[in-house]
């Protein structure tokens, strides 16, 4: 599942888990809790809350399968991932429930603009949609390198890569950044360009590739959490892009909420927690903002 149609494609892994969800709960409602608990609510982030809200303790949201952002766990019914982990956290706080709706990602901006659904979920941040919908910056994404497990080349950054051999997965932005970083090379990169993730992970087992330009997010999940032993992903992102959550345009008190709670779980450690847990350091943001791209 792409959000911005140009992420290198999930490690196999993560694609088996991500059509086996699809297959089986595309469409679907899923996770609700029965209650708000009291004990967690923070008065002043509640007191932001839309009368409407307040009166139901329900918001709706949207979302759908992407692995770390959410998926479901081996039932195939539990909803998971550090989107739903933040956003549960979030309802908290404010004192609400979370009726959780997965839809095919092509549906979430006209169900937000249609107010189906109250927000949505995992959207990259664009000028285009800033056009249509508000925006609220959950984390980062981009590119990233990754490399054999202790750096071995002992690889920095876009310019270390000079003169060395590149895995790339074919038709991905990161061979447009291969490009243009090859402008500033004495000795270029040799770009290796492979069909998809598993094909670029064998060729740096296998020596071929002392590198692979890996999308931050799927590259630092898999890494960590699902079992791509004898890789790490260096530090640094490239192509920055912010994605996060996804309003109607007339929802500023529910927008700003939002964002005050999840700005609140920033600043008192728990978004790094949940971050962290997924295997997400690369990915944190230290200020939550609303529409990014506009207010740069």
């Amino acid at each position: 599942m792409n959000r911005s149609r140009t992420r290198t494609r999930l490690p196999v892994a993560l694609a088996v888990a991500s059509l086996l969800a699809l297959a089986t709960a595309c469409g679907s409602s899923d996770t609700k809790q029965d209650e708000p608990d009291p004990s967690a609510v923070v008065a002043d982030l509640r007191d932001k809350l839309p009368d409407a809200v307040k009166k139901s303790n329900q918001i709706k949201v949207a979302t759908s399968i992407y692995p770390p952002v959410d998926f479901y766990e081996k039932d195939g019914k539990t909803l998971t991932g550090f989107d739903h982990d933040l956003m549960e956290q979030v309802a908290k706080r404010l004192g609400v429930t979370i009726d959780w709706n997965v839809i095919d990602f092509a549906a979430i901006i006209p169900g937000i603009q249609s107010k189906q659904y109250d927000f949505a979920t995992d959207l990259n941040d664009t000028a285009e949609r800033e056009e249509m919908v508000d925006f609220v910056t959950q984390f980062r994404d981009g590119t990233s390198i990754l490399v054999e497990k202790g750096n071995p080349e002992g690889l920095s950054d876009l310019d270390s890569l000079c003169g060395k051999t590149v895995a790339v997965t074919k038709g991905s932005t990161q061979v447009a950044l291969v490009k243009t970083q090859n402008a500033g090379c004495s000795e270029p990169i040799e770009m290796l360009q492979l069909p998809d993730d598993p094909d670029a992970m064998l060729a740096m087992r296998n020596g071929r590739a002392d590198a692979y330009l890996v999308n931050t997010l799927a590259g630092s999940y898999a890494v960590n959490t699902a079992g791509q032993d004898g890789f790490e992903v260096l530090e640094g992102v490239y192509d920055e892009v912010f994605a996060g959550l996804a309003f109607p345009k007339s929802s500023t008190e529910l927008r700003d909420a939002v964002q005050a709670a999840l700005q609140s779980l920033i600043d008192d450690g728990t978004y790094a927690e949940v971050m962290s847990t997924y295997g997400l350091d690369n990915n944190m943001i230290d200020k939550s903002v609303v529409n990014a791209v506009g207010s740069q």
